[in-house]
């Protein structure tokens, strides 16, 4: 049973949306420092040094969850499978910022509320009327618009994008199985202890001695990363992931601020139209699974889903506290 809960005070909401604001900063941010040092490094050393430092942010979702218990799984299997998705999901889409401008990647993964409808479909056999299609349709359009509508340009980085794309996107369906009883502490540190066991072997195997700034840079990296995991989790714990999805955009804002400062990268009109209208379609799908009260997707493409925003919370019949993620 479905139990409808006390709408939040604006105080609430606002703090939510400030979670939201600077996660979303975080990722963009980390990001950022990706590309800059993927010149130096391969993307399994990059991987593996930032995920070291993610963890420790991670740790905070276990306050009052019983401490580092809470890291263990309740469905270890389904937690694997995710781990494994999201940690394809991460090597793609580390190898394409290395490859694209920030935007340009960014273009590709805001195609992610598309494929998760598509996938829903397709995959759990629900039922997704013309609405939710039309807007699925129109997105993907704006995502070829954003890439350029003759094609010329595209190449081993849009194809590592559109790759990422679909294994969050899976992942994010594996995530509205495993139900509310799994905590995000467990989801979120899964991923990150997935990419360290991944990448350990090649980056020992292919190591490049970093100087102390990049060791810096790259635990920056990380500890946004990870911070910007639990900060989606406290985002969402008291304000609606409606409210919190939009917020994901702005992260093309951070990555034209950082493509043009750092990089020398100029967004093109093409990019900004296509922006458009996949936000367009991209609010369009949140609003309409908010009014069937599905799970809404949340940054599916990176791999971001947070436990909370892409479940539906349940109440006991007898009263007692569910799990809290």
């Amino acid at each position: 049973m479905i139990v409808a809960s006390a709408a939040p005070s604006g105080a609430v909401l606002l703090r939510g949306i400030g979670f939201a604001l600077a996660a979303y900063a975080s990722f963009s941010t980390a990001d950022a420092i990706v590309k800059l040092t993927s010149g130096r490094f391969s993307t399994f050393q990059i991987g593996l040094m930032l995920s070291l430092f993610a963890l420790l942010p991670v740790l905070a979702l276990t306050r009052g969850q019983g401490g580092l218990r809470a890291l263990m799984p309740q469905q270890p299997r389904l937690i694997a499978a995710r781990a494994v998705l999201t940690t394809i999901c991460s090597f793609l889409v580390w190898n394409a910022f290395s490859m694209l401008p920030l935007a340009e990647a960014y273009a590709i993964l805001f195609a992610s509320p598309m494929i998760v409808t598509a996938l829903s479909a397709l995959v759990l056999k629900e039922s997704v009327g013309w609405r939710r299609w039309s807007a699925t349709i129109v997105g993907f359009a704006g995502v070829m618009v954003m890439l350029d509508p003759r094609f010329e340009n595209l190449g081993a980085g849009h194809l590592y994008a559109a790759g990422a794309t679909v294994c969050g996107s899976l992942s994010f369906l594996l995530l509205r199985k495993m139900g509310p009883g799994e905590r995000s502490a467990a989801i979120v540190g899964g991923l990150f202890l997935a990419i360290i066991l991944a990448s350990a072997p090649l980056a020992v195997a292919h190591w490049v001695a970093p100087t102390w700034h990049e060791v810096s840079l790259l635990a920056l990296a990380g500890l946004l990363a990870g911070s910007g995991q639990a900060g989606l989790v406290f985002a969402t714990r008291e304000t609606p992931a409606a409210l919190v999805a939009p917020f994901q955009y702005t992260q093309m804002i951070w990555a034209v601020i950082f493509g043009i400062a750092l990089f020398g990268d100029l967004p093109t009109v093409h990019l900004f139209l296509g922006l458009a209208v996949v936000i367009a379609s991209g609010l369009f799908i949140v609003w309409r699974e908010t009014v069937r009260a599905a799970p809404v997707t949340l940054a599916a493409g990176r791999g971001e889903v947070v436990a909370r925003a892409a479940r539906r919370a349940r109440r006991p019949a007898s009263g007692a506290r569910p799990i809290e993620p």
